[in-house]
């Protein structure tokens, strides 16, 4: 089964991930209608072929229905990764609901849904399966991501709406301003300081990986109301990815700090969450960055037989000319 020909669209298409979800089905002969708002960027993607830019928001409910109209699949890319509880309710939450409620009314064969391993929360260790259970938190986006697939899938039940949800991990990359942009400004500190000697995992998923996920989620039959971990397994360690950074910046030195001098002053703030809403979660997602976790990739391989191909060494590397470009590395 292929997605050539058809047509999909992309909420939060002038993103990150949506970016380059509209360049790879784009470039497979996809007709791809991106949404965007009418005071984003859409230089990255309206050049493309086979590209209509609807203008609309996920949280305008009028303004999503018409979008998804014709469309055979729906990418919901769109997301809130910041601010108060009710900020990121109202894309999130409302937004998805918005998503799914359209995608039902328009008949679309399936809705592929990016959700985040932040609904687990961060009071998990060890091996994360997608039938783990949840653990509290008071992280706004974990909470607000969780209510999303809960939305999901009460709609999609009613609707008889086919559907699929990805959980990726920290998607990094050229253009990712977070975990490639803000850890490298970390990682060329020479000595790069963390929390502790950097023994805690991390889970660095490439942006290509992601979209991969993505386009197989929407043609696959297993996939069908399947959630899936989208994440490295086995997971590399802090030091192990932020190294990667370090080595193209020239160093490899390295500064552990105790965990709860790093509550105050540790720069990974800036990637995790919003400044104004990080004081209550903070100290969860450090000892979150502690613990050794894994999020498996069994489910993936055995439904789908699909894996991340890219591994760390080539995606760091990747990255080094969108570095340079953005005046970070010299």
């Amino acid at each position: 089964m292929s997605l050539y020909g058809s047509t999909a669209l992309v909420t939060g298409a002038t993103g990150f991930l949506g970016g380059e979800l509209v360049r790879r089905l784009a470039g497979e002969g996809v007709r791809v209608r991106a949404l965007a708002r009418h005071t984003s960027d859409t230089s990255y993607i309206e050049d493309l072929p086979h590209i209509e830019i609807a203008i609309g928001d996920v949280t305008d409910k009028r303004s999503m229905f018409t979008a998804a109209k014709r469309c055979d699949r729906i990418f919901h890319a769109a997301a809130s990764l910041g601010g108060s509880l009710e900020e990121q309710e109202a894309v999130n939450v409302m937004g998805t609901r918005n998503v799914t409620e359209a995608a039902a009314a328009g008949g679309v064969e399936r809705l592929v849904h990016v959700s985040s391993i932040a609904v687990y929360g961060y009071g998990v260790d060890g091996a994360v399966n997608e039938d783990s259970d949840l653990t509290e938190t008071v992280d706004p986006y974990a909470l607000t991501k969780r209510s999303a697939e809960d939305f999901l899938r009460k709609i999609a039940a009613k609707r008889w709406l086919s559907y699929s949800i990805i959980r990726p991990g920290m998607i990094y990359g050229p253009r990712s301003n977070a975990w490639t942009g803000e850890m490298f400004k970390l990682a060329r500190r020479n000595p790069t300081v963390f929390v502790g000697g950097g023994k805690g995992h991390a889970h660095p998923i490439h942006v290509e990986d992601v979209v991969d996920m993505c386009l197989k989620l929407a043609i696959h039959p297993a996939a069908d109301q399947h959630a899936f971990n989208c994440t490295p397994d086995p997971a590399p360690t802090w030091r192990e990815f932020l190294g990667h950074y370090s080595q193209l910046a020239g160093h490899n030195n390295w500064l552990g700090v105790p965990g709860p001098l790093a509550k105050v002053g540790f720069d990974l703030r800036a990637a995790m969450a919003d400044e104004g809403t990080m004081d209550k979660s903070w100290g969860e997602k450090v000892r979150w960055m502690q613990r050794q976790i894994t999020y498996k990739m069994d489910k993936a391989t055995e439904k789908l037989g699909w894996k991340p191909h890219m591994t760390l060494d080539e995606g760091v590397a990747g990255t080094e000319i969108w570095l340079r470009e953005e005046g970070l590395l010299t």
